[in-house]
């Protein structure tokens, strides 16, 4: 198996539960927000980036009430590597909720 499919298969693997929404969010603001955080070189700095960006993308839009990823529904985070097989970027999809 190829260095990026067994991380896909990971990624894959790891982000099944994200998918709920948090049960003490008390409101959600539809639709989803998707953002590309910057490229990074290895897997867990790529996903970090994206996340990062999200919640800056979610905090101008909404405020920082509805800018935390960990209380954020319907969570992915999709991974890819460039061309030459080094450097990751991942998009993180969420949609906004808060207390």
């Amino acid at each position: 198996m190829r260095r990026n499919q067994a991380l896909m298969a990971l990624a894959i693997v790891g982000f099944v539960g994200l998918s709920m929404a948090p049960a003490h969010a008390t409101r959600c603001i539809y639709p989803e927000r998707s953002v590309t955080g910057p490229i990074r070189s290895t897997f867990g700095a790529a996903q970090n980036a994206a996340i990062g960006a999200w919640q800056a993308s979610a905090n101008k839009k909404h405020g920082r009430r509805f800018s935390n990823w960990y209380y954020s529904g319907d969570r992915s985070l999709t991974c890819q590597w460039n061309d030459r097989g080094n450097r990751i970027k991942c998009r993180a999809s969420a949609v906004p909720c808060g207390e």
